[in-house]
């Protein structure tokens, strides 16, 4: 779903008069007119009109957007948001199963089966070296950086807080937040005792992160569903 479809479904207003800008769809109090603030992304509100602190806003923003892009019926902020502290504390704890597998089978082989150097030695799980190449001289390392797992993985944590936080501060009681948590620790645990039964190469594990973040959020928002 595009952003222009997220807006309008959200209930945003775009000015024209503005250059075709998403804006809110409040009235101000002082002109009793439109207000031409912006609009917080996947909501109908700006950061004055919607309430909550802004980085409420933005998150409730964001659960909305995903559930609206899944096709799935429209959700309250609460349950969007609730959703996506599920769906987020699964990919977390795949991301984190998957990061140790990789560190162990890095350790095993001195980091020959991710393609790198046997300097690396443990390290090589977490951290790659950087390639480049000259016609004469060939590819060589030019430094080190973050694995993309290793970052998928500080992402998903940071979405888990974020979350967990935008939550609490809806006034979503502790134990409910508890129990999303502890879903998405199931369903994270299913699909990682799935994915080692079926012994699946490296590379076709490689691509187990780009496949199930949307299985995940497929799976939630048929829930929402029902």
């Amino acid at each position: 779903m595009s952003n222009d479809d997220l807006m309008r479904q959200a209930g945003a207003v775009r000015c024209e008069q503005h250059g075709g800008r998403w804006e809110c769809s409040k009235k101000s109090k002082r002109s009793a007119s439109r207000c031409h603030a912006l609009a917080i992304r996947g909501t109908n509100a700006c950061k004055t009109h919607g309430g909550q602190k802004r980085e409420v806003l933005k998150a409730k923003g964001a659960a909305l957007s995903a559930w609206r892009a899944t096709g799935a019926q429209e959700v309250t902020p609460s349950e969007a948001v609730m959703q996506m502290l599920q769906v987020s504390w699964a990919r977390f704890h795949l991301y984190a199963s998957l990061l140790e597998q990789q560190v162990a089978d890095a350790h095993s082989d001195g980091g020959h089966g991710l393609g790198d150097d046997p300097d690396l030695g443990p390290g090589a799980g977490l951290i790659g070296h950087t390639r480049s190449g000259v016609k004469d001289i060939g590819i060589f390392a030019t430094g080190e950086a973050a694995r993309g797992l290793t970052l998928l993985e500080e992402k998903e944590r940071e979405r888990v807080v974020k979350f967990a936080k935008t939550a609490h501060d809806m006034g979503i009681a502790d134990r409910e937040i508890r129990l999303a948590e502890a879903q998405g620790q199931l369903i994270a645990g299913a699909i990682s005792r799935i994915l080692d039964a079926l012994e699946l190469s490296p590379s076709q594990r490689a691509l187990v992160p780009t496949v199930v973040p949307g299985v995940l959020l497929d799976i939630a928002g048929e829930g929402g569903q029902q």
